[in-house]
């Protein structure tokens, strides 16, 4: 090697790295600069109008229950390519816009692009007149009406329920307890079916049962700022880090979006009726009627190994409300024999409407119930489901 090789050597690895900077200085100044806009635009914003975007119309109303159809620009897309339509059934505590979070991250629009017809049912917001609801008048009067609401809008005979959660626990119970042996398809997500595999919190739900129970009697039921909480309880670590995270991810328009549409859905939590509140607690918490086999509502028991209906079950890996073998128990006690189930990433919300959950649930869903639907105006299967029963 010459004198002036080394020289050489070393200058051309020091323009390497001063390159190498250069792009690393371009690109923190992009970010720098993308983080100034968004956060300047995140200041500004009103959260409350990112959330639940898709346009509906009201199908049916009855008291504060009302029932949903999504729609979509018929300039933009095509109408719906299958049956049965699907309808699409929240929890209790919560606004239903959970279903459409925002734009990009809406499992009403991902089904509406998918071909399907799509419906929610809105059981509204209770208050004090409300005291007196109980599961029973969710599951024997406001999800039959809106079953039926679906049906004499889409004029199918056939439907397809969505639930979350204990909306999921609504549509079986409704499955078996009315007979709706016209539900075809139920798509179960993050629906907690054996309380006693809920491990520490159903120590802690069942030690505090008692005393919940005392004070939401005096109270009249459960408030919206209780629900808040809870929900909030779920992710401690996150709720203490999710300020740094989101300035550390500014840059990125759609998580800024996801952040404000989540928190949006937290800040409008709603409380719950009193005997609503009282019969799942004892009823579903502390005896865990639902897996021992019989769900007493009303006069009738509901038994799972009844259900006829195709299941496909979602439960989060990260879940602390709803644990994996929690919902996953429900394949032990259905009678249907087309079920599936599926681990996916997330927890209690996330598996909902995380940034998993497009790849994760709303993907595979739609391909199942595609398999398990026909195309409107005939009764040609599409799919590698069950034979299809007669209209009838």
């Amino acid at each position: 090697m010459t004198d002036g090789e080394p020289r050489l050597y070393h200058r051309v690895v020091i323009q390497e790295w001063l390159s190498e900077a250069e792009k690393r200085a371009r690109v923190e100044t992009d970010l720098a600069r993308l983080r100034f806009v968004n956060g300047i635009d995140w200041l500004l914003r009103d959260p409350s109008t990112l959330v639940g975007q898709t346009p509906w119309i009201p199908i049916h109303a009855e008291g504060k229950l009302v029932v949903r159809r999504y729609a979509l620009p018929r300039t933009e897309y095509p109408p719906p390519r299958y049956d049965p339509p699907v309808l699409c059934v929240p929890p209790l505590g919560v606004r239903p816009f959970i279903f459409d979070l925002y734009p990009e991250q809406s499992a009403v629009r991902f089904l509406l692009e998918a071909g399907f017809a799509v419906y929610l049912v809105d059981y509204g917001v209770p208050d004090e007149s409300d005291q007196e609801l109980s599961l029973d008048d969710y599951v024997f009067r406001m999800l039959p009406a809106a079953c039926q609401a679906v049906r004499a809008d889409s004029g199918s005979r056939e439907l397809s329920l969505v639930g979350y959660c204990l909306g999921a626990i609504f549509s079986l119970g409704h499955c078996v307890a009315n007979r709706d042996d016209a539900v075809r398809n139920v798509v179960d997500i993050a629906a907690p079916i054996d309380v006693d595999k809920m491990g520490m919190m159903a120590n802690l739900m069942r030690l505090l049962a008692t005393q919940t129970e005392e004070i939401v009697k005096r109270t009249g039921g459960v408030s919206a700022e209780t629900t808040s909480t809870v929900f909030r309880w779920l992710a401690p670590v996150r709720n203490l880090t999710r300020y740094s995270d989101l300035f550390m991810n500014m840059w990125n328009r759609e998580y800024v979006d996801g952040f404000d549409a989540m928190n949006e859905w937290i800040r409008q939590l709603i409380g719950w009726p009193r005997d609503a509140y009282l019969q799942l607690s004892r009823q579903l918490t502390r005896e865990n009627q639902l897996a021992k086999g019989r769900w007493e509502l009303g006069d009738r028991g509901v038994n799972l190994a009844d259900l006829k209906a195709s299941l496909l079950v979602f439960a989060g890996k990260t879940d602390h409300l709803a644990p994996s073998e929690a919902v996953r128990a429900v394949l032990d006690i259905v009678g249907t024999r087309d079920k599936t189930f599926i681990e996916v990433p997330g927890g209690h919300m996330g598996v909902l409407a995380g940034r998993h959950a497009r790849e994760a649930v709303w993907t595979p869903a739609a391909r199942w119930l595609a398999e398990r639907s026909w195309e409107r105006g005939s009764r040609k299967a599409l799919g590698s489901g069950p034979a299809l029963a007669d209209a009838g």
